[in-house]
């Protein structure tokens, strides 16, 4: 039940007197460099290269194309709900705020735990994919024999680097990565109409049919098509850093999910079109990760299937970037709540980052890492695939939750009155997210590649990780009510 305390913004976050250690610096970043971070984290051109493939051959078909406009429709529904929210809260754990605010503090917490789980898996697995793609184009250009796991801590450490600074510096690097590769994906789509043996006058438009749309596996579609949006949730996460952010944070979300939905559907037009509407599933099964490549070679030559093959490893590491900041600021939300060690909610004397969240995130994966390269486990086959699509089915869990937050929190509060934003849209947003989460679920095994006892362990987790933060929510009211009580501090009115 919602409780009105003495009037406050809802916007408002509470910062000590001398805007110390619970304050973010402020006015770091605009519109398009939160648009940088959160399309830095689907790691576009990484997409395009390793899921496409999946998407055509495993899924459904030629309709790839149709399968991003579908989950682009549905995400677009949820960011309706999802930023008129925001223009009431503003905090670093977005997720978790906007659950504590429309389910309670339990869910709240849990949804937090949760999506600290989502965002370490699925940077751990872009940790091993860049260590991974980093080793392999090392060793063809050089005579050196680099272990994967060099790369993947030097990533690290250069993310921690990139963390610690404020939040634009990263955003500076971003632009300057997402450009090359969005650029280069580009070039392969002008090069296709270019050089294309058909002509763009024959070119099918079978791939947005709804008869190829909705053929074949359509959940495996669907499935690896939203993990391609992955991040552009991201966008309230920096709205304390944000340059107006009941402005810049519903732009950027509305921005980053339709460029994607545009991007991935077009790209995949034309690829399906470059090598034929007829070989395009063969192909895709006998080529896999070197599909893309195939067809860059074809209209681009040598040289620009290299620079592809570059920039995917610089589209990883952007991603890993990205997902470091996300995870160090829920961190930070929860310290600074008290929830977790308090001082992970103290930011940097000078930057206002969250310094001490920046450090104990990275701490976290390189553990994980470090036992996989001790084993001597494969990056791609085994962190890579595992932890990404565990992380994907989590982040879906997490976005059903958030809408169904969103829509009891606009029924509970007369802030928004807006029937299409506040009721119709969330709600279809819910009814659209709901299969998501079904195939998710259902289909773990195809996301992490494996079945048997390994889905059993993943699937467990991914439950556990929102278990442990509502059990933990009602260890705090049984243990330290007034704690309890102030975990509301940032989040503006009360919730019983």
């Amino acid at each position: 039940m919602l409780h009105q305390d003495a009037p406050q913004s809802p916007a408002t976050v509470k910062d000590s007197p001398d805007g110390g250690p619970a304050s973010l610096a402020r006015n770091q970043v605009g519109v398009l460099g939160i648009v940088f971070f959160v399309i830095a984290a689907a790691a576009p051109l990484t997409v395009v290269v390793a899921l496409f493939p999946v998407i055509i051959g495993s899924g459904n078909g030629v309709g790839i194309a149709g399968a991003f406009i579908v989950v682009a429709a549905v995400l677009t529904l949820f960011a309706v709900g999802y930023v008129a929210m925001s223009r009431h809260i503003t905090n670093a754990g977005a997720f978790y705020a906007f659950i504590t605010r429309g389910l309670g503090r339990p869910l709240g917490l849990g949804s937090a735990s949760l999506a600290i789980f989502a965002y370490n898996a699925i940077q751990l697995g872009v940790i091993g994919g860049f260590g991974y793609y980093a080793a392999e184009f090392a060793a063809k250009h050089t005579d050196m024999n680099v272990p994967w796991w060099v790369f993947s801590f030097a990533a690290m450490g250069a993310a921690l680097f990139l963390g610690v600074r404020q939040i634009h510096a990263g955003a500076i690097v971003l632009a300057v990565l997402l450009t090359l590769e969005t650029g280069v994906i580009l070039i392969l789509n002008v090069g296709i109409l270019v050089n294309s043996p058909a002509p763009l006058s024959e070119y099918s438009l079978e791939p947005f049919a709804p008869s190829a749309v909705f053929a074949g596996a359509l959940g495996v579609a669907l499935m690896f098509a939203h993990a391609s949006f992955i991040g552009f949730e991201g966008t309230a996460i920096y709205g304390e850093e944000a340059k107006d952010p009941k402005r810049t944070v519903p732009r950027a979300t509305y921005a980053s999910v339709i460029f994607m939905g545009l991007f991935y559907a077009v790209t995949a037009f034309l690829i399906v079109n470059a090598v034929g509407v007829g070989n395009a599933v063969g192909l895709a099964e006998s080529e896999g990760g070197e599909l893309v490549f195939a067809v860059s070679d074809d209209v681009l030559g040598r040289v620009g299937t290299e620079a592809f093959q570059l920039l995917v490893i610089t589209s990883l590491f952007a991603a890993i970037l990205t997902f470091h900041n996300n995870v160090a600021r829920y961190l930070f939300s929860l310290g600074r709540q008290g929830v977790v060690w308090a001082k992970l909610g103290q930011t940097h004397p000078t930057r206002k980052s969250p310094a001490m969240a920046c450090y104990v995130q990275i701490a976290m994966v390189a553990v994980v890492v470090a036992i996989f390269a001790a084993f001597d486990l494969d990056p791609y086959a085994t962190l890579f695939t595992w932890w990404t699509g565990v992380g994907a089915a989590a982040i879906i869990l997490l976005q059903t939750i958030a809408s169904i937050a969103i829509f009891v929190f606009f029924r509970r509060s007369d802030v928004d009155k807006r029937p299409w934003n506040t009721f119709i849209a969330p709600l279809l947003g819910i009814a659209g997210l709901l299969p998501f989460l079904y195939f998710a679920l259902t289909g773990m095994d195809v996301l992490l590649g494996a079945g048997g006892w390994l889905q059993a362990a993943f699937t467990a987790m991914l439950f556990a990780s929102l278990a442990i933060g509502v059990i933990g929510a009602y260890v705090i009211k049984f243990r330290s009510p007034t704690r309890y009580d102030r975990l509301n501090s940032t989040l503006g009115n009360r919730i019983s």
